[in-house]
C-alpha cells in the first residue's frame, strides 16, 4: 500500500522524482485526461509517501523527455526538482532523436524485405491445406538466392 500526501516541503529527504506523462481521472468525473505530472517520493517516518504535481496537459510538454532521478535520500525535494526542470526544458534529447529518425532505415528495409518475401512468393501455388506445387522450373531456395544477390549486390 502506498502512503499519499498532499505536501512537500523543500528541505525533505527525496526518494526518487519522477516526471513525465500520467492519465489523471478528468475533474468532472467523466474519463481520463493526459497530464504532464511530477511524481515525488519522500521519506517520511521510515516510510515512502508519494507526491503529484500536475505541471499542465501533455500537450504543452511535447518535445520534453520524461526522467527518472533517484536519489534513495540522499538529496532533496528541491535538488531534484531543479534537476528536473533543467532537463525538462533542454533540448539536447529532443535533437538527439531527430537525428536518429533522419539516419533511421528501418522502415525502408521492412518494405524491401516483404517485398522480397512476396516476390519469393509468388513463385509457388497452393493447391490444398497439404499440397503445394511448385511453379516453373526454379525451386524456392534458388529464387530466395537470386533476391538476396539482387537485393545486396
Amino acid at each position: 500500500m502506498q502512503i499519499i500526501t498532499d505536501h512537500v516541503f523543500p528541505d525533505e529527504p527525496c526518494m526518487q522524482l519522477q516526471e513525465g506523462p500520467y492519465t489523471m481521472p478528468h475533474p468532472s468525473g467523466k474519463g481520463t485526461w493526459k497530464r504532464w505530472v511530477q511524481r515525488v517520493f519522500v521519506i517520511r517516518n521510515d516510510a515512502i509517501a508519494k507526491h503529484l504535481i500536475d505541471l499542465g496537459p501533455l500537450e504543452d510538454f511535447e518535445h520534453s523527455t520524461p526522467v527518472i532521478l533517484p536519489s534513495l535520500g540522499e538529496n532533496t525535494v528541491a535538488q531534484l526538482q531543479e534537476h528536473a526542470e533543467r532537463s525538462r526544458y533542454d533540448d539536447r534529447y529532443e535533437k538527439y532523436r531527430q537525428e536518429l529518425k533522419a539516419e533511421s532505415t528501418l522502415i525502408p528495409d521492412i518494405l524491401r524485405q516483404e517485398e522480397a518475401k512476396l516476390l519469393a512468393k509468388q513463385n509457388r501455388s497452393v493447391i490444398g491445406p497439404y499440397q503445394r506445387t511448385q511453379r516453373g522450373a526454379w525451386p524456392r531456395e534458388y529464387v530466395e538466392r537470386t533476391l538476396k544477390e539482387a537485393l545486396h549486390g
